[in-house]
């Protein structure tokens, strides 16, 4: 037998066993997704992955998790995914996919106390401190295109942020949102500015990639028919 026909038959061989191996992956019945306590996590996508993830006949479970300690959980496959994470953050990460399509508009933004100058070029200056979270800082570094000087405190729940520039423990902070919370920026003792948009996607551990596409279109029509609503 030649060396062209041996070869041929092992690649059939391991495209025949390849197939094999996917139908017999089944969908779990039972899913544990991470979120940061956000207005945006709980207001719309646990919302949104709850109905995509019904509309596969998979029951979902949350579970609210520290900036950043979220996708370790999601990496070392202690749980499923992640509702949702701005892209330009999940460098580093080799168990990790995000399924299309993007499932809101993430937006960073500069949050500034009310009678101090509030524009990006605050961020270039190596005496202010600004607090965030690691996470956000790493995608401030990643998407922000201007110089960046200043020095960061660093907090594990995004959710106390705003507070802690409203009730003046911090001048300075860097917060990211979505167009849909974006109002909620609007107060007496807040002003922001927007720095820059970055998509934010629904995450998954890799070994849910069999069934990312049929993820997908179950995302694709609840956003949809959220929109009509």
């Amino acid at each position: 037998m030649s060396i062209f026909r041996v070869s041929f038959l092992y690649a059939l061989l391991c495209f025949v066993v390849g197939a094999v191996i996917a139908r017999e992956q089944k969908r779990p019945t039972d899913m544990i997704f991470s979120y940061v306590e956000h207005p945006t996590m709980i207001n719309y996508l646990l919302p949104l992955i709850k109905a995509s993830y019904g509309k596969m006949g998979i029951e979902t479970h949350f579970v609210p998790q520290p900036s950043n300690r979220n996708l370790r959980l999601v990496e070392e496959a202690k749980i499923d995914g992640d509702v949702g994470y701005m892209r330009i953050v999940l460098g580093g990460y080799n168990n990790l996919i995000t399924v299309e399509p993007p499932v809101v508009l993430g937006i960073f933004t500069l949050l500034c106390q009310p009678g101090l100058a509030c524009n990006a070029d605050v961020l270039a200056d190596e005496k202010l401190t600004i607090v965030t979270t690691s996470a956000t800082q790493t995608g401030l570094l990643k998407g922000y295109k201007g110089v960046v000087n200043a020095g960061f405190y660093e907090v594990n729940n995004i959710s106390v942020i705003p507070d802690f520039v409203s009730v003046k423990r911090f001048k300075y902070a860097i917060y990211p949102t979505s167009e849909k919370d974006l109002w909620r920026l609007n107060t007496a003792n807040l002003n922001y500015v927007k720095l820059f948009d970055s998509n934010l996607y629904h995450v998954l551990h890799k070994k849910y990639q069999f069934m990312a596409d049929e993820v997908e279109i179950a995302l694709t029509q609840t956003i949809q028919e959220m929109k009509i609503k």
